[in-house]
This record gives structure tokens, sequence and C-alpha cells, in this order.
């Protein structure tokens, strides 16, 4: 499959000419917190069959964290066909976009999955993963929202576990508190050997929509290679 974004929204049509980027705000809370179930809330997810999720039927060795409309996720996918790679999203309408656009071109290599990735990755192996992306996640800024942040101490620590022998995180956002906030967490976690990058070469990955946005709009955008020691 030669990959082209355009002519798969095309070709696919999306529920919402433009995803909303921030859902219900109990979207981001554990399902432990909750004092009542949303009908609309991901159920936790402790054993998975990887042949419902991936058309080769492997597991993954590469996760997206908060995949959006997937066109990082599809690329990338598209461009490393020897590496099995994982979505989680919290909005349900593009899990579903995707899962039809996975299931119409028969990509083998990708997998998507309706998640709230704060309930824990329980169904991945430990040290199975070689790269795990959080690009552009919902920033929540205002100190009162932090805890709707999916990245804190507790999910940088699993996600520890989940990385092969010099696994890579690699972080991006255009809010530079948010960036700031992420090389205080690897800091103070002390398990990662991290760079902020300026090159794009040295980043080497396909572009998210955000990515792409903020180059439009001359917007600076922020980035972390972390690897695991």
């Amino acid at each position: 499959m030669n990959f082209d974004f355009i002519e798969l929204t095309k070709k696919y049509s999306f529920p919402e000419k433009r995803p909303r980027h921030h859902v219900a705000p109990y979207l981001y809370v554990p399902f432990s917190k909750l004092k009542v179930i949303p009908e609309n809330y991901p159920k936790p997810i402790e054993r998975l069959n990887w042949e419902d999720v991936f058309i080769n039927a492997k597991q993954p060795n590469c996760l997206d964290i908060g995949s959006g409309r997937g066109k990082f996720l599809l690329e990338f996918a598209c461009k490393h066909k020897d590496k099995n790679i994982l979505g989680l999203e919290i909005r349900r309408n593009c899990v579903e976009w995707l899962e039809a656009v996975i299931k119409g071109e028969r990509l083998e290599n990708v997998g998507i999955l309706w998640y709230n990735v704060l309930n824990g990755l329980n169904f991945i192996e430990n040290s199975s993963l070689e790269a795990i992306f959080y690009l552009f996640p919902d920033p929540w800024p205002k100190s009162r929202h932090s805890k709707r942040r999916a990245m804190n101490e507790e999910m940088l620590e699993e996600l520890h576990s989940k990385l092969s022998q010099s696994g890579k995180i690699y972080f991006a956002t255009d809010i530079e508190e948010i960036h700031n906030y992420h090389i205080e967490l690897l800091t103070q976690s002390g398990k990662f050997h991290f760079n902020e990058l300026q090159d794009d070469f040295d980043w080497g990955l396909p572009q998210t929509n955000k990515e792409i946005s903020c180059l439009q709009r001359g917007k600076p955008y922020f980035r972390i290679i972390a690897e695991k020691i």
C-alpha cells in the first residue's frame, strides 16, 4: 500500500469533519476511581488474544498512545512492515474509522483499541516493546486538571517495564509547560537517558496531523527521545 492519508479520508468517510480534541473529562479518569461507569467509557483490559487485534496475529512491538485520527499510526505501519504497532485511543469514533481502514486495506501489522491507558497495560508483555510513541497528547495544562494527564510517575514506570532493553519512548508536544513536565518526570525517574531534539533527521518519524498543523501555523513544538537504561 502506498500511504496517502488524504486519499484514505476520502475513501473511508469519517463521521465528523473534525473530531473533538477534548472529550468528556470522566474519560480521563481510571476505571477504579469512577463512582458511576458511563456507557461510553472503554472497558479495562487484562488479557488479549492478538489474533483478534492484528490480521497477522502477532503481538505488538511498538505502541502509539493516543492515536487520534491515526495518520501517524497508519503511516508508521506502512513504512515498517516488519513491526507490529498497536494504537490506543479514547475517542470511539476515531477507533471505528481506523478499524474500517485497517480491515478495508488489509493492513496486517497495525491494530487499534478503544482504551484508556490510565487503566494499565497488563495485556502487553513486559520487555516486549521496542518503541512507545506519546505524541501531542491532550495537555490538560492547568494545574487543577493535571490529574487527567495520561503521563505521570506511575505510567512512566509501567512504560519502562514494557520496554525491551534500550527501548525508547518518543515524546512530542506543542505546550512548553508539558514538555518541561515530561523532562521533570524523566529526570525524577532516573531510568532513562533522554535528549531534547531539534533536528528532524534525528527524529526520523512520520508526521502527526498536529505536527503538520504546528508547522503550517509557525507554532513551535518540543520533542524528546528517552531510552530505557
